[in-house]
């Protein structure tokens, strides 16, 4: 029997400016796993910090938002939605039967041992005043869930909505079945954290929810939040129609600052008739920045009383910190900083907790500052000390994971968390000091939330979903449950991989929670191995699910990790034995892979055809192997930017396509070439999200952009003559919106019939890319990062970036 370990040491400097680095053995003796462990690769070392910056700059590239088309992604669902109408339509006239539906896989949950299960990146909780029992909870990209029992079962609310990026949830005191959302990550990590459109309203929350119209206009009809994360949403105690929204900046990629500054300013808002059909809102100056960009992440109110106000302001120029108001319901209130926070994302990010026993207002404020400082006011606001307890909490990534909270009847009882320093830490003395309480626990600590009418009660949020303890007072040990279960499914996949034979065998990796299994069975996932997964490829020699050799990424870096994980065993159940990392580590690498390549952070890896498979993987050059990557070839040359996407012509390994970052492609078709030859044409300059090749016609090939910002049909692109060596490229998308394609596959059975995942769902075209049309009947309204064509059984499985994985049978 196999015995893998890998053990985790992770170090924790709570002094200003020291960073900290995580050390994972490559020593693979045992499979196991530390729900504990940071969502870093194998035996690497590297800042946190720097590590999501990479893999924000990665999803940034695929997103590419152009800030000249604020509203591209709200009209591409629009059109979407109306060729769906359509399409319903015409089968109704025709007497057609109703279309059938994608079928979710999950993972949900994903198992990590016999006691704990994790899912995806849970953003904000808000728990019912009166029944601690009723809980709403925003993913990062799969939507809102609500539970009306402790967290037994959950419901998605919000999956027709115009994106399912959830920032900020609030209830309203004085009726619950009101609810706020605010769309948009606003953790502040890029355009990782997926952009809003606004708020929405459900009605009737707890019974047959409604959802309202999309709530981000101006008095003026202008819209202030589209482009922008809601970070805070405060409810009036007593007259739902006054709502406060702090809105962050939550936009980058290919096109940032083309086309003229065009979005909103981020910075708080407010309206006075939320209640209504058509709320408007208006930027409330704080200090002199209403016309300024000023992201406001939190907000804080005294209990009863919305006219005093804290904001937390990331600065920029010297005016970041917290900022009070006593007259925040005036119609100009006025606000004066009462705690100086440094500018930038790491250490102006703060987060509140308010307490009042009797005439004494309680606030902590948890900052970035000196990797993590709580601060403390016992008058309201006015004034902040530190608390003295709980320094570093947050370590190198303060701008990412901050949480405060306190109890409502006790102020001295406080609990906090951030980086895996302090995942979960509670006080009982005003926060003088910590004991971390984290056991069984996902880190990177998001938010939680205590019930209001049972306080022992706390919600816990993370990148690895929600966890529930009924015993957070408690003198020892706390027990938390997982409630990541098989009515909740969040989890955010990169990319799959299919086996040839076995009709359910499946690997993908994941955003912050490794790379899984789907085993034989077609129902029991396994986290097959940790790290920040990234592609997979499985060589489809294998004739059973026991000899199957396979491949994944981790996260990659020039210098510190460039290549992919390698399995040639497996399980007795089919799980892969990652056995043997490929590439470069540290400044060496053992199969000629070069370390000082530009590489992106989730670097492309593709098979090729032969016996076995050739390897693919690509940097600023392409690499491929014929001794499944233990040797690996230059065979393009130092290219002008990164590879984001490689094609290889399942009937001639000699053909190759890759795309660039930079929008350009480049061919090989000639056998032994060590070179590729730019055959981008008239193809816009875009990132390129993926390639495909005919599988019975090599001169046939399409290119998928990433991106907004494009003209109709121009998502796709097509060639007829790529043998030539000088393709012509012609427009093939028509009927997909201005969205970005991520994937595309081909029905093997019929190359006329395509398939796009794009970031609003899936399309498909029956003719050869001459026209596209919805295909996600069943889908939530999430982005599709990866798709293959299982030719033997004739299933379409398709990786979200939110919601897990999905099949359509044929």
């Amino acid at each position: 029997m196999k015995v893998v370990r890998i053990v985790f040491f992770f170090f924790a400097i709570a002094v200003i400016a020291a960073p900290v680095w995580w050390y994972i053995s490559a020593d693979i003796n045992e499979k196991e796993f530390d729900e504990d462990e940071p969502d870093m690769p194998m035996s690497v070392k590297m800042s946190k910090e720097e590590y999501f910056q990479l893999r924000n700059e990665h999803l940034d590239l695929l997103r590419g938002y152009d800030t000249a088309k604020q509203d591209s992604r709200t009209r591409a669902v629009r059109k979407m939605e109306q060729a769906e109408l359509e399409l319903a339509s015409r089968r109704a006239v025709e007497g057609a039967p109703a279309a059938q539906q994608w079928r979710p896989l999950g993972p949900a949950p994903l198992p990590i041992s016999a006691s704990v299960s994790n899912s995806g990146r849970v953003s904000a909780i808000a728990v019912h005043p009166t029944n601690p029992n009723i809980v709403y909870v925003g993913t990062a990209q799969g939507g809102l869930y609500r539970t009306l029992d402790g967290g037994t079962t959950w419901t998605p609310l919000m999956d027709d909505a115009l994106t399912l990026a959830i920032g900020a949830v609030a209830i309203a005191p004085s009726d619950p079945t009101t609810v706020f959302v605010g769309t948009g990550e606003a953790a502040l990590c890029g355009s990782g954290c997926f952009i809003g459109v606004g708020l929405y309203r459900i009605s009737n929350a707890d019974t047959n929810p409604v959802l309202s119209q999309v709530m981000n206009k101006d008095a003026g009809g202008a819209d202030v939040f589209t482009g922008r994360a809601v970070g805070e949403i405060i409810v009036h105690p007593t007259d739902p129609n006054i709502v406060f929204a702090g809105t962050t900046t939550g936009v980058a990629g290919i096109g940032q600052g083309t086309g003229g500054a065009t979005l909103p300013n981020a910075g708080l808002y407010r309206t006075t008739n939320a209640m209504s059909a058509d709320p408007r809102f208006t930027k409330i100056a704080i200090a002199g920045t209403l016309g300024a960009n000023r992201s406001v992440v939190d907000l804080g109110i005294e209990p009863g009383n919305p006219n005093r106000m804290v904001a937390a302001v990331i600065g920029s120029g010297g005016d970041g910190g917290v900022y009070l108001s006593t007259d925040a319901l005036a119609p100009t209130p006025t606000f004066a900083r009462t705690l100086t926070t440094g500018d930038g994302t790491t250490l102006g990010r703060t987060e509140f907790a308010v307490n009042k026993t009797g005439s004494v207002i309680t606030i902590y404020a948890a900052t970035g500052t000196a990797n993590g400082t709580l601060f403390k006011s016992t008058d309201g606001g006015s004034t902040f000390n530190p608390a003295g307890g709980g320094t570093g909490f947050c370590s190198t990534q303060c701008f990412y994971d901050i949480a405060v909270e306190v109890d409502p009847t006790d102020a001295n009882r406080v609990y906090l968390g951030g980086s895996p320093s302090l995942v979960f830490g509670r006080s009982t003395t005003g926060g003088t000091a910590f004991t971390n309480s984290a056991t069984g626990l996902h880190v990177d600590t998001q938010a939680f939330a205590l019930a209001p009418s049972n306080p022992g009660i706390m919600y816990f949020g993370s990148d690895g979903g929600i966890w529930k303890t009924g015993d957070v007072r408690a003198a020892g040990a706390i027990a938390w449950t997982s409630l990541n279960n098989t009515t909740f499914s969040a989890t955010q996949f990169m990319g799959l991989a299919l086996h040839p034979t076995d009709r359910n065998y499946l690997l993908g990796g994941t955003q912050d929670n490794g790379t899984e299994f789907l085993a034989p069975d077609g129902a029991t996932w396994v986290r097959s191995d940790g790290g920040d997964g990234g592609f997979a490829a499985i060589d489809q020699n294998a004739t059973t699910p026991t000899n199957v050799v396979a491949y994944h990424t981790y996260f990659n870096q020039t210098t510190s990790q460039v290549g992919f994980e390698r399995a040639i065993a497996t399980e007795p159940n089919g799980d892969p034995f990652w056995s043997s990392f490929q590439g470069c580590r540290n400044g060496t690498s053992n199969n000629g892979i070069l370390c000082g390549d530009a590489v992106l952070f989730y670097a492309p890896l593709v098979r090729g055809p032969g016996t076995p498979n050739t390897i693919y993987y690509g940097t600023n050059r392409l690499y491929r192997s014929i001794d499944t990557g233990t040797t690996m070839t230059d065979v393009s040359g130092t290219l002008p930017a990164r590879i984001g996407a490689i094609a290889i012509a399942p009937q001639d390994d000699n053909v190759r396509l890759v795309g660039l970052t930079s929008g350009q492609v480049f061919l090989s078709t000639t056998a032994g070439a060590t070179t590729m030859t730019n055959v981008t044409g008239a193809i816009p300059a875009r990132y390129i999200g993926r390639i495909a090749i005919d599988p019975t016609n090599a001169n046939v090939a399409y290119v998928g952009l990433n991106g907004f910002g494009l003209a109709a049909g121009q998502h796709v692109w097509k060639t007829t003559n790529l043998l030539t060596g000088a393709p012509a490229w012609t427009p093939a998308g028509t009927g997909i919106p201005d969205t970005p394609t991520n994937a595309l596959a081909i029905d093997p059975a019929n190359p006329q019939i395509i398939f796009a995942g794009t970031d609003i769902g899936v399309f498909r075209s029956e003719n050869g890319g001459a026209s596209w049309q919805p295909f996600s009947n069943g889908l939530p309204r999430v982005a599709v990062f990866g798709m293959e064509f299982q030719a033997l059984h004739r299933v379409l499985r398709i990786a979200t970036h939110g919601r897990g994985i999905y099949e359509y049978t044929f």
